[in-house]
């Protein structure tokens, strides 16, 4: 099944990558672009610039770029397109946010996505006008305040007229953003917002699962303008890493499939577990009481009465309870040639599945040996 891919990079000129990514000069293959509203980034460079308190640029934006089924691009719309952008970019980041969006194709039309450019910052909703809180009086040839009614003076600005800057722009006593939204660097959101894609796409029939690195090899992107060594190098990681994935998936798929099918029955079993040694001396003793003699186990008149009265019933019932639930799982396991008993199996299954990781790292680990690095891949190929 096709994954979610998306990753999220800080913008540190988002004016110049807002040009980038809707600039059909810059782009050969736009789809669609557009902004939550009208707005211009330059607001928000202009902020960050007045707002800086290191020698460090701040960080004007931040951009997802996230991965798309290429039929998309056919099978919708512009319309459906627009309407999917706005909803995925409205899921991610909410309704009080700024941001753009752009749907590429790669130069090779193989990678349909989307680059979605936002500001971790909101506008803030209720903002008050300065006014002038006395009339303001201007000598008209020094253009310095002076006294009202002074000579040469003029009334430039009445009481409660409210202020502009040099531009014309209204001047307020807040600013005009929010402080920056910090969830947007926690590994909670980094990790979540792939859920919320997950969970859009679906809602357009696109079902995709979510890339798990714990439990598969992540591909190397094919960056744009990379080297030629790089892009072979890359490719052949990923035709290998694919087809290592594909032998990882098929086994977890499996164990899962039985644990799935295990566990109830284990949750039946769950009286026994633990407990064969028991439950095979049970059976022992019945035996020997039945054919009063078994095995070269003998009781006298004494040991049989005692056992008739104590155990007889209760190993009578658990024995023919343990035997049919046994008998049960052991049709059900996938492997019944590594089968010894109930619990014995399912624990190996549990472990398996917990140790399953230190398997994937293994093949990884397998592949950065044979690949690692372009040089290495280049050894490799020799």
């Amino acid at each position: 099944m096709a994954k979610v891919y998306s990753r999220v990079s800080k913008i540190n000129n988002v004016v110049g990558r807002s040009d980038y990514i809707s600039n059909p000069d810059r782009q050969e293959f736009i789809k669609l672009t557009e902004k939550s509203k009208d707005f211009e980034w330059e607001e928000y460079a202009q902020f960050e610039k007045e707002n800086q308190k290191s020698q460090e640029k701040n960080n004007e934006a931040r951009e997802l770029v996230i991965a798309l089924p290429n039929e998309m691009s056919e099978s919708f719309s512009d319309d459906v397109l627009e309407e999917f952008s706005h909803e995925l970019a409205q899921e991610l980041l909410g309704n009080n946010r700024d941001y753009e969006f752009a749907l590429h194709f790669n130069q090779a039309r193989t990678n349909f996505h989307m680059h979605l450019l936002f500001s971790e910052r909101e506008r803030a909703n209720e903002r008050t006008p300065k006014v002038y809180k006395r009339d303001m009086w201007f000598d008209k040839t020094t253009n310095r305040m002076a006294k009202a009614n002074a000579e040469n003076a003029e009334l430039r600005y009445k009481k409660g007229e409210v202020m502009k800057d040099k531009q014309g722009n209204i001047r307020y006593d807040e600013v005009p953003f929010t402080k920056k939204e910090k969830k947007f660097t926690e590994r909670s959101w980094l990790k979540d917002h792939q859920k919320t894609i997950q969970k859009v796409l679906a809602e357009y029939n696109h079902v995709l699962d979510i890339f798990d690195n714990k439990h598969e090899i992540a591909q190397k992107k094919l960056y744009k303008g990379a080297s030629a060594d790089y892009l072979d190098y890359a490719t052949n990681w990923n035709q290998a890493a694919l087809k290592a994935n594909n032998k990882l998936n098929k086994e977890r798929t499996t164990l899962l499939k039985e644990y799935r099918v295990l566990k109830p029955l284990m949750n039946e079993y769950k009286f026994f577990s633990g407990k064969e040694k028991e439950m095979e001396k049970a059976e022992l003793n019945l035996k020997i009481y039945k054919n009063n003699g078994y095995s070269g186990n003998n009781w006298n008149v004494f040991q049989r009465t005692a056992y008739f009265l104590t155990r007889y019933d209760e190993d009578k019932v658990n024995v023919k309870l343990y035997k049919e639930l046994s008998n049960k799982i052991f049709r059900a396991v996938f492997n019944q040639d590594k089968f010894n008993n109930p619990t014995h199996y399912f624990k190996n299954l549990v472990q398996k599945i917990k140790d399953f990781p230190n398997k994937v790292q293994k093949a990884k680990d397998t592949l950065s040996k044979r690949f690692g690095t372009v040089e290495r891949y280049k050894n490799h190929k020799q």
